[in-house]
């Protein structure tokens, strides 16, 4: 089941990432905010926006890893006149990840299958007769 699953998603779902929340714009990081004990919390970018410069602030949660660029690091960022954030990224397994495991999987089931023969009513019958199924309930 695990195997069909994973094949049908690797072949249908939607792995792109999220849709921005604003317009993806380059920006420069031009400082690094640093609390108390020198540890860097925020970063302050230059966005080239379509009204023009503009500074905006992201804190380090928001960061992959919580890592924040040093300055002068160009990167892109997704702005919205009351916020911005870095660019959304996609999280989720690549689809030929999940196309080949749930592949392999498949094929490994229908190997299975094909050496153990196939399941009829007779046999089932029989195996539930004898006790081997059901055996510890």
């Amino acid at each position: 089941m695990t195997s069909t699953a994973l094949l049908l998603a690797g072949l249908f779902a939607d792995l792109g990432p999220p849709p921005p929340a604003g317009e993806l714009v380059p920006g420069t990081v031009v400082s690094v905010e640093a609390d108390r004990s020198g540890r860097p919390v925020s970063a302050l970018l230059s966005i080239d926006s379509s009204d023009g410069p503009v500074y905006c602030g992201i804190y380090r949660e928001a960061f992959p890893g919580e890592h924040i660029p040093p300055p002068q690091t160009r990167l892109t960022v997704d702005y919205t006149p009351t916020a911005c954030a870095p660019a959304p990224v996609s999280r989720e397994l690549p689809r030929w990840l999940l196309l080949s495991t749930g592949g392999g999987g498949l094929a490994l089931m229908a190997a299975y299958l094909h050496r153990a023969r196939p399941i009829t009513w007779g046999r089932f019958m029989e195996s539930w007769t004898r006790g081997y199924i059901g055996r510890g309930a």
